[in-house]
């Protein structure tokens, strides 16, 4: 049995996955960063510091959880995206490990960007078609892109944010209210329909969008009224209606049906109902675990390489 390993040292999870050729997993961890209450995250030298704390924990776990004899590949996430000049230094932690590994177990060792460690994990889960509209929706990236997949994936963005990420809108919005970074997962539960939504207004241009807008407004209505589940059910409901706007723009002009939605954004649970509701079986995720910074997919594509 070959043994897969994949790495993942994103800007707040340290994270290590281990599985066989036939997709089962034999071992899966991970560490998120500590940020300090009322912050916004960290800062990339504090990151770095401790992944580097992090991944031989992690690894001496790992290492005892297989066979060490049968690992025949380590794929680690090396960069952002899978763009010229793409770059952050915490993805050096995963990657200087990686790179020990592979010297050490005498095994391949293979790169992908943290982008398409994402798109691989829901690959994991379900056959993906040749070719697909991608979202990648995060604390760092909020992206519409065109996928052509085989045994691997050639991305080209078609399609993004102009301000901020839907990841730090949602942040700077709970934190705002009070709420710990990172905050959706709390936002995510307080929801409550029977409270209503406030009025936004979208800012939608073909596949592209802006959402500042929607920080400052859903600021001043808690300000108002200090209605924190009033906010949580506006703020999803419009990152849904501009996702819903977009992707149906993408796949009118890109002829291409198949949705993949990935990033950790897309855990949350009112936006899988509302794309189901509007897409259909043509949208895919990935479960909810495996959405948020998490290194199945690498491992997932090291697996690919023993065919």
């Amino acid at each position: 049995m070959n043994v897969n390993i994949g790495i993942d040292t994103s800007c707040y999870t340290t994270s290590i996955v281990a599985i066989d050729d036939m997709k089962k997993i034999l071992f899966e961890d991970r560490i998120v960063l500590p940020v300090k209450k009322g912050t916004f995250g960290l800062r990339q030298s504090d990151a770095f510091f401790h992944h580097v704390k992090n991944m031989p924990l992690l690894l001496d776990k790992c290492l005892n959880s297989v066979d060490r004899q049968s690992i025949r590949t380590v794929t680690v996430s090396d960069k952002p995206r899978q763009i010229e000049g793409s770059y952050m230094p915490v993805f050096t932690a995963g990657l200087n490990m990686a790179q020990l590994i592979s010297s050490s177990l005498n095994c391949k060792l293979y790169t992908l960007s943290h982008q398409e460690n994402h798109l691989y994990a829901v690959a994991h889960e379900v056959p993906l078609p040749k070719s697909f509209i991608g979202v990648h929706i995060s604390g760092g990236t909020s992206e519409i892109l065109k996928v052509t997949y085989d045994r691997g994936m050639t991305i080209d963005i078609i399609g993004h944010t102009l301000d901020l990420s839907f990841g730090k809108l949602i942040d700077r919005v709970g934190v705002y209210m009070g709420l710990d970074f990172p905050a959706g997962r709390v936002l995510d539960a307080n929801r409550n329909s029977s409270e209503g939504i406030y009025q936004l207004k979208l800012s939608v241009k073909s596949t592209d969008f802006n959402i500042s807008g929607f920080e400052n407004k859903l600021k001043a209505y808690y300000d108002q009224e200090q209605n924190l589940v009033k906010v949580a059910n506006t703020l999803f409901y419009y990152i849904g209606e501009t996702l819903v706007k977009v992707l149906k723009t993408a796949q009118e002009e890109e002829g291409v049906s198949t949705i993949v939605v990935s990033g950790g954004v897309s855990a949350n649970s009112y936006l899988r109902e509302c794309l189901e509701g509007v897409f259909g079986d043509q949208i895919i995720f990935a479960k909810p675990t495996y959405a948020t910074d998490h290194a199945l997919g690498n491992a997932y594509y090291g697996s690919l390489q023993n065919d």
